[in-house]
């Protein structure tokens, strides 16, 4: 390995423009302030060139599929980088056949809590990376206990998308006098739990009649979700929202009654923009929230205790100012600086070891 300067080649196969796509985004940006030279590898529809024109020191190499049978991006890349960043699952395979290659050495960021997945090619690929990165500390310690390696903890951080003020405006003169409650995520239920919410609204819906639950997402589940919610005056369904910062600052409380979350970015989201928020304590969630200090937690599927919350949000203005001053705080810690410069020391030892 000769000592060049540092650059990175980004691969993210994923479709679509999810939390992953956007903590990408934010990372390539922030590394550009510092002079690197990047290559963003993606489908060539990924709504993440689009959101990264203009970015200097950027190059980017789409391909039509991820089997790519004539290996153009792999020889487009080729020695050109010195180090390969996988962001999403299709694109650890891509690395894992991109070093067989070329040899260059390639670090794997983890989003899911759950090691079943990963079987005898998969754990090639991951034995083969000069790092693994886990984005919560319950990931870190999923990897270690699978691999028997060292593996870094990157936190991901808010996703920094200012509500537009007149969508805002508009959307509480809607609800004006409403108490609204708001979840964002897919609209997949086993995952996210919006039937969950459903049933807080039932319990809700003569103790606190100002109540409407908003749901901000798409999914398989929503056919489903709008059929139980039938005849339910207080439960709106937005659809999918590319800006769902607009929604979750005309909130006045953000549950997100999840059944898997590895991190909960959007936590962070509705943290920043000083809406309170009650979320399972599952997975990666309890290392961001506290009980009591700056938000709720409950355990999953627990609709009552959800309901009880509410009512106390509702009424108890020092704990909602308490839980919104203390989320502030704590988003501090989870800046695009730090996750930065956080994958920027994780590249230099990386490469290091690699020589």
């Amino acid at each position: 390995m000769t000592n060049r300067p540092l650059s990175i080649a980004h691969i993210s196969l994923a479709r679509g423009y999810k939390t992953n796509e956007r903590q990408t985004e934010l990372l390539i940006k922030e590394l550009a302030k510092l002079g690197i030279a990047q290559v963003l590898v993606c489908r060539s529809n990924s709504p993440l060139i689009g959101t990264l024109i203009g970015v200097p020191n950027l190059k980017v190499i789409s391909i039509s599929s991820l089997s790519n049978p004539n290996l153009s991006g792999h020889f487009k890349v080729g020695r050109s980088y010195s180090i390969l960043h996988a962001h999403e699952p299709h694109a650890e395979q891509w690395c894992f056949v991109h070093y067989l290659f070329f040899g260059t050495p390639y670090i794997i960021t983890e989003r899911h809590p759950n090691p079943t997945r990963y079987g005898f090619f998969n754990r090639t690929i991951y034995t083969s990376a000069a790092a693994l990165v886990g984005i919560s500390h319950l990931i870190q310690r999923n990897l270690h206990s699978m691999f028997g390696r060292p593996v870094y903890c990157v936190n991901d951080c808010s996703s920094h998308i200012r509500p537009n003020p007149e969508v805002v405006q508009r959307l509480r003169m809607a609800n004006k006098n409403r108490l609204v409650i708001g979840h964002v995520g897919a609209l997949v239920d086993r995952e996210k739990g919006q039937s969950v919410l459903l049933e807080v609204a039932k319990i809700l819906r003569l103790k606190v009649p100002e109540l409407v639950v908003v749901f901000v997402g798409a999914g398989p589940d929503a056919e489903e979700l709008r059929l139980k919610a039938h005849g339910m005056p207080n439960i709106r369904f937005a659809g999918f929202k590319r800006y769902a910062t607009d929604y979750i600052a005309s909130f006045d409380i953000f549950v997100y009654p999840v059944n898997v979350e590895p991190r909960g970015s959007i936590i962070l989201d509705a943290m920043e923009l000083g809406v309170p928020v009650i979320a399972s304590n599952v997975d990666g969630i309890p290392s961001i929230i506290k009980n009591g200090f700056n938000g709720l937690l409950v355990k999953p599927g627990d609709a009552n205790t959800i309901a009880n919350y509410i009512i106390a949000l509702k009424r108890d203005i020092g704990l909602r100012s308490t839980l919104i001053r203390n989320g502030r705080e704590t988003v501090k810690q989870f800046t695009i600086n730090n996750m930065a410069a956080s994958y920027y020391r994780i590249y230099v030892d990386s490469l290091r070891k690699a020589k």
